[in-house]
């Protein structure tokens, strides 16, 4: 988006029938001007401004120095030479230092409103450039499966991707929700715009709607310039509400109305702002129940369960641990520059008696570990951790539990770190690496199940 712009020109009259097609194009700048060179080059040094139109000719310092000024800013300002010389020269070294454009006076409102539109272009395909990057950095790859258990999720997840229906999908951490979002995104109708996830359980909720929603510069604290949201990135995409579950109250209702009206403003601005986006939101949790305890707000619920898909674990899915097993044995060993290690039989076995609680993300990182941790070329029985074999841990299939349940565990964790920040949700929040709504929701239950005689506050 752009919000402030800068026009420079020592032509009184020139100077403000830009500033004045500026203003009737979009309400919401702020347009300021600058009568030369130096002017210029002070108020782009001491403010953020998205958009730049300077003149080439002026006194003390001419349009080219602006320009250098102005991209030498963090982040750099899209700036557009004006002048009333054809001059190719000039113009072509404008172009080379980074001019968005070079217009000859005089300049129609068709030309200004047509440019705005193709720099408001650039600047979001920009920021859809970062967030992908950074994204791509962290891997996403296909779903592997053979399982009908799996093959019938694809098979919805493919047959709604036509359509703009908000999709919820409900599974244990660690099965494959994130991918089944992504296969939505590309077999649908969207799939040529962005695909955008934001992690709701993984962020506070200051910045959790920070990152929603954008905000303008000088919103808080650290704000130095204004950023878009993750729901301006993913306009004419589709944007993954990971464990949307993990959202406060008033982020609930804010979201609502996104999904209801298609529009919202950034935090610290004024200024309305509509999207098209397709939402797809995931949980690990009972949504139904989360909303009958009144912790998740019943019309948004029903705003996001219009096409529920349940994911399976990976213990319902007959015959895919040792095709998954495969799979990752090869990815990693690919990636370490090795040869793929041979699965032996009795090895399979043990994992596929294993009830995966952690699916198939625990899975995975086995794989990684025994094929780093192989030297002959095959991985045995041996080779496995205990609690996979079944002589140590909790997690093999059958009647039997060795030791503490994940459950248990992850209770000790909570409260023990909880006891060590002195009580204070927040400090443990972040010390666990898990949002405060979490803490919260986990006090709540321990409590239901009679393991704390009260929440502590």
């Amino acid at each position: 988006m752009i919000r402030k712009v800068l026009v420079a020109d020592d032509e009184p009259m020139d100077r403000e029938l830009m500033q004045e097609v500026l203003l009737s194009l979009d309400e919401g700048l702020e347009v300021a001007t600058a009568r030369d060179g130096a002017e210029a080059c002070r108020l782009v040094e001491q403010g953020c401004f998205d958009v730049v139109f300077t003149d080439l000719k002026m006194p003390q310092r001419g349009g080219l120095e602006v320009l250098e000024t102005a991209r030498a800013g963090e982040p750099p300002s899209e700036v557009v030479i004006v002048s009333g010389y054809d001059d190719v020269p000039t113009a072509v070294e404008a172009m080379k230092k980074g001019s968005f454009d070079y217009l000859l006076k005089p300049i129609s409102a068709d030309q200004v409103e047509l440019l705005i539109g193709k720099i408001k272009e650039r600047r979001r395909l920009i920021e859809q450039n970062r967030y992908l990057q950074a994204e791509l950095a962290g891997g996403a790859g296909d779903i592997v499966g053979q399982s009908s258990a799996m093959a019938d999720v694809c098979a919805k997840a493919r047959h709604v991707a036509g359509t703009d229906a908000t999709i919820l999908l409900q599974g244990e951490s660690g099965t494959g929700k994130e991918l089944v979002s992504r296969l939505i995104h590309r077999c649908s109708p969207r799939r040529k715009g962005a695909f955008i996830r934001v992690n709701c359980a993984a962020l506070s909720e200051s910045i959790l709607e920070s990152e929603l929603f954008g905000h303008e510069r000088g919103a808080f604290t650290g704000a130095h310039s204004a950023k878009p949201g993750r729901f301006e990135l993913a306009d004419g995409g589709t944007l993954l509400l990971d464990e949307v579950t993990e959202t406060s109250e008033k982020l609930q209702a804010e979201l609502l109305r996104v999904i209801e009206e298609k529009e919202f403003e950034r935090v610290g601005g004024t200024r309305t702002i509509r999207v098209d986006v397709r939402i797809v939101a995931t949980t690990n949790r009972d949504l139904a129940r989360e909303v009958a305890e009144q912790r998740f707000r019943e019309d948004l619920y029903y705003r996001l369960n219009v096409v529920p898909l349940v994911l399976p674990p990976l213990r319902e899915r007959d015959g895919d641990v040792e095709l998954l097993s495969r799979h990752f044995a090869q990815k990693f060993a690919r990636r370490l520059g090795k040869p793929c290690p041979r699965l032996e039989e009795s090895a399979l076995e043990k994992l596929r008696q294993y009830a995966w609680p952690g699916n198939v993300r625990e899975l995975e990182n086995l794989m990684q570990r025994l094929v780093i941790m192989d030297t002959d070329g095959a991985l045995k029985v041996g080779d496995l951790p205990p609690y996979v074999t079944g002589s140590a841990g909790p997690f093999a299939r059958g009647d039997r539990v060795l030791g503490p349940t994940l459950a248990d565990v992850e209770r000790q964790v909570i409260l023990k770190t909880l006891r060590e920040s002195g009580g204070n949700r927040t400090r443990a929040a972040e010390r666990l690496d898990i949002s405060t709504r979490t803490i919260r929701n986990k006090l709540k239950k321990y409590q239901d199940e009679g393991h704390l005689a009260e929440s502590p506050s």
